[in-house]
């Protein structure tokens, strides 16, 4: 769809071989994928454009199996708790469900890292080729700065995967996409991420109350006694100042004033420092 064909080749053969038999057949999809990623570029193809529609491919396709991944997890849950309920329910043939519950288990757990170690062959290939990428979560991102990606992004992306925190995901994909393709107001995206980490713990954790008005009052949470101080006095007053001075000043229209606007390294920080307090509030639940 992205390069505007029906498909990447042909999807089948046929021919009318020297006795005048009609010969036919199909190609798998792996030979079609193979076929055309080892194509070599057409003369008039820019070098550009040839290896991001490969790596377009390649992103799809480490999406798609992280999808199936996610899906196989989930049944597998499900699984493990029916077994463990027939364990209780049928006793005499607890021992055969238990080789089957241990092996399934065993099974999922392979299948898992396998795919994290794919992924993390990927993201080496891409660092020896000296390439600023890397793929995390289905999508494969620029990479500014190899510290902050190995020491912040990279530990985010891995503590956002459960499907909790499906939402953060989905505006810090937005902020890192609007940020890459200079569109208007990605740190905004990213606060609301952070905001939705901040709600997410607060309801987990039994603080939320109901009738909190804002981001504010959800930090207040996380502050109070009754929470035991899961963050102190001088890190709510940071985390009030990103709403305060960043998500609030961008999400509201200036009227006749300004348009408010970040620089690329103010828009970077925003981002970084959201992805930081949501990998140290995880780490503290």
């Amino acid at each position: 769809m992205e390069l505007g064909l029906e498909s990447l080749g042909p999807l089948g053969w046929n021919f009318i071989d020297n006795q005048g038999k009609h010969q036919w057949g199909t190609y798998t999809l792996d030979f079609v994928c193979k076929t055309w990623i080892q194509a070599p570029k057409r003369p008039e193809q820019p070098v550009d454009a040839y290896m991001k529609e490969r790596l377009s491919l390649i992103e799809l396709a480490f999406r798609k199996r992280g999808e199936q991944v996610v899906s196989a997890n989930s049944s597998h849950g499900t699984y493990v708790a029916s077994t463990k309920r027939t364990i209780k329910e049928v006793k005499p043939l607890a021992a055969s469900f238990q080789i089957l519950l241990a092996t399934a288990t065993d099974t999922n757990i392979a299948m898992n890292r396998l795919f994290e170690a794919t992924c993390e062959e990927l993201n080496e290939r891409f660092k020896r080729a000296k390439l600023p990428l890397s793929y995390h979560n289905g999508f494969i991102q620029i990479v500014s700065d190899p510290m902050t990606e190995e020491k912040i992004s990279k530990p985010f992306w891995e503590l956002i995967a459960n499907s909790k925190w499906k939402n953060v995901e989905i505006d810090m994909m937005e902020a890192i996409d609007r940020r890459e393709s200079a569109q208007r107001d990605p740190a905004f995206y990213a606060a609301k991420a952070l905001e939705s980490v901040i709600k997410i713990i607060s309801k987990d954790k039994g603080w939320t109350r109901g009738n909190e008005r804002g981001a504010s009052q959800f930090i207040d949470n996380l502050q109070s006694v009754k929470s035991g101080a899961f963050i102190t006095d001088w890190e709510a007053d940071c985390l009030r100042l990103i709403f305060g001075k960043v998500r609030n000043e961008l999400g509201h229209g200036p009227g006749g004033e300004p348009m408010p606007e970040l620089t690329l390294e103010q828009t970077d920080w925003v981002i970084e420092a959201a992805m930081s307090w949501t990998k140290s509030l995880i780490e503290r639940m």
